[in-house]
């Protein structure tokens, strides 16, 4: 079977002998086309020792490494090689799977490695060069098809120029078509051109450029005939983008295709735009901002027709389309809290006295599910529709048992119905409130619910800087309130001098020694920077429950807390057993508060030294 490398550059006439689909390979440009991962940058260099040309590169200790992503044909056969001198290791990553292949070495002569490997369904693979035991170096990769689709496009290849024509009604279905490479001339802000073509609909992957008529080139390995381009924008759901198109038959020369057009403003998915079929090599984007500014933002392109590099198709991101105005957690940006909430089982508390009752002032459910909002205190996130909770402790009204600020939210199971009252009925708790498992039967029959769960999902923007050690940086984001007491306080604290938050929680024992329990970092005054901690605008979820657990014919009532980082990971704090305090008693009730319950009142800076959260999600379950 021939060997023919395949090429990845805009050229019309290839031969076996100089095509390549790695960049620099011989390092001949540095760390062009190369990603130099050592994170210290002191174990990788390029060297002037070389097997060929002028270059090659070097690791001199643990921690070196370099990688390249490429383009690769599925269900296709390789074999990546590279010349290595001492013991080093290759391998190309497809999917998270590395394939690699070491070599001894002598440290004195230049010895060529291969390793084998079938592409599976992938599209792209990672190719890497890293450091196993000594000094080595690397130069001369190729990556070269033995097989399967890659081998077939380097075949065509290697037959050199054809001409290609349009013939009417020739190109009757239509695919998605392969994008083999993508280029500009245009500066960015570190969002590069590389983004529109990785399959990947976040934001985050995009090509940005504020460059005056901007031009993305789009390009293929064969000519294809193109009827139809998908773009999807930045943005693309609240703001009309503007560009114009042109096409290149040979990779070169670009005609007009269409002139300038605008997007819906509508669709944060692929929208595809047409035109007359036609045979391309090439196609040129030409940004021309959009109607809030001069940026072109892009976050993926889908060229559609028919040709030899027809694929599966990879998704439009038609998952993400959403109605205007709603955010990609699914919350209106333009309306308030409660139509993204359901607070018909909540009043807030805010450190307001509008009433001059000397207290702070209270919005009662009927009037907070109705749509109560204030823009200084709880309003909707104009861009990601969260609840936001911001108290201001300095000079702020507080509740008569308590001398910090708040924006917070109370549990009001009665949900309006002011028949029942706020507190107890009787000697039990009212249907407002609910009561533990290990409560006598008369307490849970007369109470609103058995144990509960409340679950939130939330991030931090802002704590106070200023005060007292004792209090600075710390504010309570959940708890569970009892008749006089709290069985949990949840505490989110961030010293100023510290990049990340700790989260720890207070279990307050009625006529006894309060417990602390931490989960991420320590609640100390003077604490160190808790390398695993949250950091501001980081998002997590709490969870808080207390269930019931039969140990030895009694009833125990558990406090479990848990906090869900935005990778996944879960930190559990140890179950709390309760048996035994004064939680159980007939009188006692319960009630969740989730908010922004500021713990400093120290702060001399009203107004700007604040404490503020903002919640995507709340639920409560009893």
């Amino acid at each position: 079977m021939r060997i023919i490398p395949i090429c990845v550059a805009a050229c019309m006439t290839v031969t076996a002998a100089d095509a390549q689909i790695l960049t620099n390979s011989g390092f001949e440009s540095g760390w062009g086309g190369w990603k130099d991962i050592d994170p210290n940058k002191d174990a990788t260099s390029v060297s002037g020792h070389f097997f060929e040309g002028e270059k090659s590169a070097k690791i001199t200790k643990a921690g070196g490494a370099f990688e390249q992503a490429t383009r690769l044909y599925p269900n296709s056969d390789y074999v990546l090689t590279a010349y290595v001198k001492g013991p080093g290791r290759i391998g190309i990553v497809i999917g998270d799977t590395p394939i690699t292949v070491d070599t001894a070495g002598d440290g004195e002569t230049w010895v060529p490695v291969e390793l084998p490997f079938n592409s599976g369904d992938a599209v792209k693979g990672t190719v890497f060069g890293t450091y196993t035991t000594g000094e080595v170096r690397f130069d001369s990769f190729s990556l070269t098809a033995l097989s399967g689709e890659a081998l077939e496009v380097a075949e065509e290849l290697a037959k050199g120029p054809k001409v290609y024509e349009a013939l009417p009604g020739a190109c009757t279905a239509m695919s998605q078509l392969r994008v083999d490479s993508v280029t500009t001339l245009a500066t960015d802000d570190g969002h590069g051109p590389e983004n529109v073509n990785d399959q990947s609909f976040s934001p985050d992957s995009r090509w940005s450029t504020k460059d005056t008529e901007a031009a993305l080139i789009i390009g293929f390995k064969l000519p294809q005939t193109l009827k139809e381009l998908g773009i999807a924008w930045y943005k693309g759901d609240s703001r009309k983008s503007y560009f114009a198109l042109e096409y290149s038959s040979d990779g070169s020369e670009f005609k007009p295709l269409r002139d300038r057009v605008e997007s819906s403003g509508s669709i944060v998915a692929i929208e595809r735009y047409d035109f007359d079929d036609k045979v391309v090599k090439a196609i040129k984007i030409i940004g021309l901002g959009n109607e809030s500014n001069d940026w072109t933002s892009i976050v993926e392109v889908q060229p559609y027709g028919c040709g030899f590099n027809a694929i599966e198709s990879t998704g439009d991101g038609s998952e993400l389309v959403r109605e205007k105005g709603v955010s990609v957690y699914g919350l209106r940006t333009d309306a308030p809290p409660s139509q993204n909430f359901d607070l018909s089982r909540w009043k807030i508390t805010i450190p307001t006295d509008n009433d001059g009752d000397g207290s702070a002032d209270e919005i009662k459910e009927q009037e907070l599910s109705s749509g109560w909002n204030n823009e200084e205190i709880f309003y909707t996130d104009p861009f990601s529709g969260g609840m936001v909770f911001r108290s201001d402790p300095s000079n702020a009204s507080t509740t008569p048992n308590s001398s910090y600020a708040r924006a917070e939210l109370r549990e009001m199971m009665r949900a309006g119905d002011e028949s029942i009252q706020t507190r107890m009925d009787g000697d039990y708790s009212s249907k407002n409130n609910w009561v533990f498992g290990s409560a006598p039967q008369e307490a849970q029959d007369a109470a609103g619910g058995v144990d509960g769960k409340m679950t939130a999902k939330l991030a931090i923007n802002q704590v106070t800087r200023l005060g007292e050690s004792g209090h600075v940086g710390r504010f309570i984001i959940g708890q569970i309130h009892a008749k006089d007491a709290e069985p949990i306080r949840l505490y989110y604290r961030k010293l100023p001098t510290n990049k990340y938050g700790s989260v720890y929680y207070i279990h307050e024992v009625p006529d006894g020694t309060d417990k602390a329990v931490e989960l991420i970092g320590s609640r100390d005054d003077f604490a160190p920077n808790p390398e695993d901690g949250i950091a501001l605008d980081e998002i997590f979820e709490y969870s808080i429950e207390v269930s019931t657990k039969m140990v030895d014919g009694a009833a125990h009532s558990i406090l479990d807390v848990s906090i869900t980082r935005d990778d996944g990971t879960v930190i559990t704090a140890p179950s709390l057993d309760m048996h035994g305090t004064s939680y159980s008693d007939a009188g006692e009730f319960m009630y969740f508060k989730a908010g922004a319950y500021s713990q400093n009142n120290t702060s001399n800076w009203p107004g700007r030294d604040v404490d503020q959260a903002t919640f995507f999600e709340l639920n409560v379950t009893h």
